[in-house]
């Protein structure tokens, strides 16, 4: 098929214009970084071992593009909006498309995945009883059968793999990289792989957990249970089954940046990427986000953010705790503080406005010497950005990463640990074919709003037939389209929405998931009746 066939090109609601030119006088320079790592750099402390890297830049395997398609993808100039050729093979249904930047990077560096995972206990002992030797062994190239990691022993294990605890899974992920796509397409090929292995784990304690709290739910309250006398210490660390499933995907996030750290001995790797993740699980949701990607839940209701963008700005007390706790991250070069104004020189003895890590409120000082370093969270370009450099404070990747003036590691403050929220698909009462999830990297959110995301996507499937498998992939289609804008004519290099504002110059990566096959995943689609509305009554 002809990937103009399955290229979508709505820009009905589309929004782009070139970026505008910051004023010199007010932004600040950015300074420079580099990764010791990479052979490149004229006396490199890590010299690379291997040019190569691992996997090769592709696009998600669910889109089943061809070189070919893949090549033709990447063209800046037309910037289609592509889509998976087969959107009812999506896992529950769920809706994708992308589209590549306008030039800012010559290959598209958001990566994704969806996979359905089947656990097993049996299957996550197995796998994480594998030697650290084994570990390395397998990251630094030697593949290992999923069957002989699986079910290593003989007959006993075989027979007793038959009885072991399992449970389906669902998990939609969206790598959004810098400095090159490497990272992101690592992350998008193995994180699956440590969430499933970590669920396994505590998989037979998981279900009996949530087989009992939906047993007892609402059974358990009393009035004396909301009294704060009757609380007692076993109450207070009560384990919930969603606990342990919330744990497992904070060590996975941690060991996939260990795994790329590994991995970087020994492959290119340059760069990172801020990552985020949806699991569908036990009729619950769980997104787990480590970067400024973002996940709403639009209902009937309206929508409802289920992550908080991750950036130098909205992380300042944890940075700066860090610098306060570890004074050696920043050295003489920068202040820890935040200032209400850019100060120099002649602001010294004056009095100016500030702000410390335990602060969420302004005090006032008097400015001496040290108070002119640089911040070390400063606003570059309309953006905050760490030790003057870097606009991400979470994610996957960037090891070795130093600032080339002051030789500063940057790494210590980005942390891979998500932000999980949890959303009970029980609690709510009805569920309709026009509730979904969305999932979008800060390309589509640079330029709408959640609300204006969630009306376009009801718009559309209110215009679509309920019975069409591809209808979601048509709502993440109309959203890409809606922030990649449409081109202003007689400048085929500027992008402009319909209403004439900025639309997005960056690559644009959409999910959107549709609640009612989260809780109640279908196993022939044409076979639905029920396309309306799930009571989960």
């Amino acid at each position: 098929m002809d990937i103009a066939a399955r290229v979508m090109s709505v820009v009905s609601r589309t929004s782009t214009s070139e970026p505008t030119t910051s004023n010199t006088l007010n932004s600040q320079k950015i300074g420079k970084v580099m990764d010791v790592s990479d052979g490149a750099f004229i006396g490199g402390f890590i010299p690379s071992l291997i040019e190569k890297q691992r996997y090769p830049y592709s696009r998600p395997e669910f889109l089943y593009f061809s070189e070919e398609e893949i090549i033709l993808s990447s063209d800046h100039s037309i910037r289609p909006v592509l889509c998976p050729r087969l959107p009812h093979r999506m896992p529950l249904y769920a809706g994708y498309a992308e589209v590549i930047n306008a030039g800012k990077t010559i290959q598209n560096e958001d990566q994704s995945s969806a996979k359905m995972l089947v656990l097993s206990q049996h299957q996550g002992t197995e796998m994480n009883g594998l030697s650290d030797e084994k570990k390395v062994e397998s990251r630094n190239g030697s593949e290992i059968d999923d069957e002989q990691m699986l079910t290593p022993g003989g007959d006993e294990s075989e027979k007793s793999s038959l009885f072991a605890p399992r449970a389906d899974a669902a998990l939609f992920s969206l790598f959004d990289g810098h400095a090159g796509s490497a990272v992101a397409v690592v992350a998008s090929k193995c994180l699956h792989e440590h969430v499933k292995s970590r669920l396994c784990e505590v998989l037979d304690t998981l279900l009996h957990m949530d087989r009992y709290e939906n047993l007892n739910f609402g059974k358990r309250r009393s009035e004396s249970s909301y009294s704060m006398s009757k609380m007692n210490e076993e109450d207070e660390c009560q384990i919930h089954s969603e606990h342990l499933v919330k744990g497992a995907l904070e060590t996975a996030f941690l060991d996939m940046d260990e795994q790329i750290s590994q991995d970087k001995q020994v492959w290119r790797l340059p760069g990172g990427c801020a990552v985020i993740s949806v699991l569908v699980f036990l009729g619950k949701l769980y997104v787990a986000n480590a970067g400024d990607c973002r996940a709403i839940l639009v209902t009937s209701d309206g929508t409802k953010a289920l992550s908080r963008d991750l950036t130098p700005a909205s992380e300042r007390k944890r940075l700066q705790e860090l610098a306060y706790r570890n004074p050696e991250l920043i050295g003489n070069s920068f202040s820890r503080l935040e200032y209400s104004k850019k100060l120099t020189r002649s602001d010294l003895k004056s009095r100016v406005l500030y702000r410390d890590w335990f602060m969420d409120g302004w005090a006032v000082k008097t400015v001496k010497e040290f108070d002119l370093r640089p911040p070390l969270i400063s606003e570059s370009s309309r953006k905050k950005r760490l030790l003057n450099t870097i606009g991400v404070s979470r994610g996957f990747g960037d090891h070795h990463l130093l600032t080339v003036d002051e030789r500063l590691n940057i790494k210590p403050f980005l942390s891979a640990v998500p932000e999980i929220t949890v959303t009970n698909l029980r609690d709510m009462n009805t569920l309709t074919d026009k509730d979904v999830v969305i999932v979008a990297s800060d390309g589509l959110w640079d330029v709408l709003s959640n609300e204006d995301a969630g009306l376009i996507v009801r718009s559309t499937l209110g215009s679509t037939d309920s019975a069409d498998s591809s209808r979601y992939t048509q709502a993440a289609q109309d959203l890409v389209a809606a922030a990649r804008g449409q081109q202003a004519s007689g400048n085929l290099k500027r992008w402009i929405m319909n209403s004439g504002g900025h639309a997005s110059y960056d690559d644009i990566t959409v999910f959107v998931i549709p609640l009612k096959y989260c809780a109640a995943p279908p196993t022939n689609f044409e076979e639905e009746e029920d396309d309306e509305m799930l009571s989960l009554e």
